[in-house]
Formats: structure tokens, C-alpha cells, sequence
């Protein structure tokens, strides 16, 4: 069957969707709270989406042989998973999903479990879910389809600019982080220095001019909240809040500071 573009569009915000129900039920019960997760704000988890259109295209050929579209479909999407979780993180400094903990994983983007769940999820998906999805498409409207589909296009679109600027900006106030910690440390190491040949007096000063440094730093994340504003502030915290399994392999201490400071202005 020949599937037009608007109805691969389609399939590809379904999937979307579907990704993030199931991700956000998951993920919710696991953290015992709700949690809207994902990249996005709203109801849709591209690297689902992708991966289905992915596992689609390369086993609908031979659509009735399980075997082959659990080895092609947990192939194919874990390839996508790995250079997406790639690119993304050279991009945004931060790794928004993570399988270090995780035995058999690669650089942490993916894992023996993940690549198995992509290949069961495959067989599901061609033998029977995407059957009853193809049916229900193929008998809709064409006008109807490509309206909404138009709709659809135009509210992600938008959503995935403002992500894709509340993560730049996210890495903007991390590069900042990292900067005035490199130069506390570098201080201190003077101070140390000093204080080690001068003793006494300086000692009591360097101590005292290091808490003074120390507190400048505290006020960094308040600074990049101005700089950013409160409302843009609050859009990073979310974000990071919608992936609770982030890190920043490239900026740990720096990650590890916004968290605990988004923490305390949260509360």
C-alpha cells in the first residue's frame, strides 16, 4: 500500500503521541508523581515518532516474518536512538536520556534492554498495531487528513522552536556555571599559595575573600534568571524536570549546581 506524505506525517505524530503516553505513564509511576516527559512540552516524543517511521520503512516489505522485523526493526531504531542521543548532546550539552547505569551500553545513548524493547515494540507494531492505525487512516478523509495533519504540523513546529531555545539557553547558563567555577578554583589556588608563604594575617583574608567569591557564585543562577527571566528560567527547570534521567557528562559540576539551585528557588 502507498502511503501519501501527509500520511506518513500522520503516522508520525500518532506515534508521537503514543510515545508519550507511554513514556509519561511509565516514567510516573516509577518517580511515584506525574511527569510530563519529554523534549517537548506538549504530548509528543519525537524519537518515538521517528522510530516507528523508521521500523515502518524498513519491515513493511516482509511485514508477516516476526523474526526479521524484530532483527531489522531493533536495529534500525537503535541506530536512530545512539546518533540522535549524539547529536543532541554535541548541541545541547546535555544527555536528556541516559543508560549508564544500565549493563551493555554504549556512551550511555543505548543499552542491550533499550534495543530489545525497540525490537519487540517493532513486531507489535508491524503485525498488529499498525494495521488498525493504517485501516482508520486510509478511510479518513483526504481534505479532513491533510487539515489536520496542517494543524498538527504548525502546533510542533512551534513547540519544538521554543525546546530547542529553552536548551540552548540551558547550555548558555551551564558554559556560564562552568566559567566562574573555573576561575573560583583558579583564586583559590592563589589564596592557598599565599597562604602557605605569608601564613597569619593573609590567611584570614584570603578565607574571607574566598566566601565573598563563594557567595558571587551563588548568585550566578539568580543573574542568568534575570538575564534570561524568570518565565525563561522557569522553562529550563521544566525542561530538566520533563527528563528526570538528564545529565551533562560535559558540565557535571556546573549541571549539578542549576539542579540544586532550580531546586531551592522551586521550592
Amino acid at each position: 500500500m502507498i502511503y501519501t506524505f501527509s500520511t506518513w506525517l500522520f503516522f508520525f505524530y500518532f506515534y508521537c503521541f503514543l510515545g508519550w503516553v507511554w513514556e509519561t505513564c511509565y516514567v510516573s509511576v516509577l518517580k511515584a508523581k506525574w511527569v510530563n516527559r519529554g523534549f517537548m512540552r506538549g504530548p509528543f516524543l519525537p524519537i518515538y515518532g521517528s522510530g516507528a517511521i523508521v521500523v515502518l520503512i524498513f519491515t513493511l516489505p516482509f511485514r508477516t516474518n516476526a523474526g526479521l522485523v524484530f532483527l531489522v526493526g531493533m536495529t534500525s531504531a537503535t541506530l536512530l536512538e545512539y546518533f540522535t542521543g549524539v547529536v543532541m548532546e554535541k548541541m545541547f550539552h546535555v544527555r536528556y536520556w541516559d543508560y549508564s547505569s544500565q549493563r551493555l551500553n554504549l556512551n550511555g545513548h543505548i543499552c542491550v534492554t533499550s534495543s530489545l524493547a525497540w525490537g519487540v515494540f517493532s513486531v507489535i507494531l508491524t503485525l498488529y498495531g499498525h494495521t488498525l492505525i493504517e485501516r482508520f487512516v486510509m478511510r479518513m478523509n483526504e481534505n479532513l487528513l491533510e487539515v489536520m495533519v496542517f494543524v498538527l504540523t504548525v502546533y510542533i513546529s512551534i513547540d519544538m522552536a521554543e525546546s530547542v531555545r529553552e536548551a540552548f539557553n540551558l547550555k548558555e547558563v551551564l558554559l556560564s556555571l562552568e566559567e566562574s567555577s573555573e576561575e573560583f578554583r583558579h583564586i583559590q589556588k592563589h589564596f592557598e599559595v599565599a597562604s602557605a608563604f605569608y601564613g597569619g594575617e593573609l590567611k584570614e583574608r584570603s578565607e574571607a575573600g574566598l566566601r565573598k567569591i563563594n557567595s558571587a557564585l551563588e548568585l550566578i543562577m539568580e543573574k542568568a534568571a534575570s538575564a534570561k527571566t524568570k518565565k525563561e528560567y522557569g522553562r529550563m527547570s521544566s525542561l530538566l524536570k520533563r527528563n528526570p534521567q538528564a545529565v551533562s557528562k560535559m558540565h557535571e559540576e556546573a549541571f549539578s549546581r542549576f539542579m540544586e539551585l532550580s531546586d531551592e528557588d522551586l521550592d
